[in-house]
């Protein structure tokens, strides 16, 4: 009896483990950037902020993610004032070619920022989904002994 009570509460365990997932986060792309996903249950930005802090490493690239992103959009209203510029200069007849260089150069230099700000959104997902996978203080393992085949607990 109590070896049967000791099985039950191995297989209890065991089952108890297997079936603990760790929430990975998936990030798709939408219309206006990317979606960002736990389990099918969409996340805004504030829950992915708040789930990015919980790992050190996946919070520092979330962070440098945000201020590229930010110089990106600095980059890009340039960009759109440059556009109005060449545009105007255009219809008035006068030289286009300072306009078109900053137009070209403000583009580059906002692209440049908007990959970098996605890299690493990237990194930080999967820096955050590596350190859940191991968020756990133990596993359990399957044990060969003098006292027979079972399962034991590794911390």
């Amino acid at each position: 009896m109590k070896n049967l009570k000791l099985m039950v509460l191995t297989f209890g365990l065991g089952l108890l483990t297997l079936t603990m997932t760790a929430q990975e986060i998936t990030s798709f792309s939408g219309m206006w950037g990317p979606e960002f996903y736990q389990d099918k249950n969409k996340l805004t930005w504030k829950e992915i902020d708040k789930i990015m802090s919980e790992s050190q490493v996946a919070q520092l690239n979330w962070g440098k993610s945000k201020k590229q992103m930010v110089g990106g959009m600095i980059a890009g209203a340039a960009n759109f004032g440059t556009a109005i510029w060449f545009l105007v200069n255009e219809n008035d007849h006068k030289p286009v070619t300072g306009p078109a260089i900053a137009f070209a150069g403000t583009g580059i230099i906002g692209s440049i920022f908007f990959h970098h700000s996605m890299k690493n959104k990237k990194e930080a997902i999967l820096n955050y989904n590596e350190s859940v996978g191991n968020g756990t203080s133990f596993r359990m393992v399957p044990a060969v002994n003098e006292n027979g085949v079972g399962l034991a607990l590794k911390f």
